[in-house]
């Protein structure tokens, strides 16, 4: 009868040394084959690299690019995402550049025009969006509004909301002030003058609510009307008479009503 000991240290037995050579074999080609197995996992590719090429046409919030880590860089009117993903946030057209303050790294942006190169000079003042205009057509006005996010659209009511809010502080306070100067008498105002002086104690009483002093506060309200009528006169609203007449008026309001307290 054999014995596990005489398996293990005593002589082979023949027809029984053969059995366990195959059995061995079998277990090693088990162990490949599971091994086989690990080496068919593969996921699909990641789909890397430019996705709009040089001068072509970009809507906001398009991707350019999408990379892992930054090989290229974002330049003018585009963002770049917590993955790397660069995207535009302009329309425009897109450009792929060098920065001569950083000749090692490659930059993409987009130029607001199509004859526009990048990058600009250094001192080059920056471009923005002027001039839009409403559009008239209903139809493409819807078409406009669709194509906002829908982070923007939820936020819609909030912000009619606070809009609305604002307007009817700003009316009741124009109206207080209105009330206040035509129990004025010693300021003699038309009622066109009195419409601007209102105006204008509501704006300095802004400036005053945000912390700036009373003599700043005039100064600046000044200046952007100052300013508005020469947008006017620029924009050929206005001709040389007429812009040198309301800018003479609306000063002698201003020194009219600057010694008045602004309402609270």
């Amino acid at each position: 009868m054999l014995s596990l000991k005489n398996l293990l240290i005593g002589k082979p037995v023949s027809g029984l040394t053969s059995s366990i050579k195959s059995i061995i074999q079998v277990r090693t080609a088990t162990k490949r084959v599971s091994g086989s197995k690990t080496n068919n996992k593969d996921s699909a590719g990641r789909r890397l690299g430019p996705k709009v090429n040089e001068g072509h046409p970009v809507k906001p919030g398009q991707i350019i690019m999408r990379q892992r880590g930054t090989k290229i860089h974002p330049g003018e009117n585009v963002r770049i995402g917590v993955d790397h993903t660069i995207y535009a946030v302009e329309p425009g057209f897109v450009r792929f550049y060098f920065d001569p303050f950083h000749p090692l790294r490659k930059y993409v942006g987009v130029a607001l025009k199509k004859d526009i190169r990048l990058p600009k000079d250094h001192f080059a003042p920056r471009l923005r969006r002027f001039g839009y205009v409403p559009i008239e057509d209903p139809v493409a006005a819807k078409n406009e509004e669709l194509q906002r996010s829908r982070k923007e659209i939820l936020a819609l009511p909030q912000l009619q909301k606070a809009q609305n809010k604002q307007y009817s502080l700003r009316k009741r306070r124009i109206n207080e002030n209105k009330a206040k100067l035509a129990q004025d008498s010693s300021i003699k105002l038309s009622e066109q003058e009195t419409e601007k002086a209102a105006e204008r104690l509501f704006k300095i009483s802004q400036f005053v609510d945000l912390g700036q002093e009373l003599s700043q506060a005039q100064l600046q309200v000044t200046y952007d009307e100052l300013y508005n009528i020469r947008l006017q006169y620029r924009r050929g609203e206005l001709n040389d008479s007429d812009f040198d007449l309301a800018k003479t008026k609306y000063l002698e309001v201003a020194k009219k009503v600057d010694s008045l307290v602004p309402s609270q």
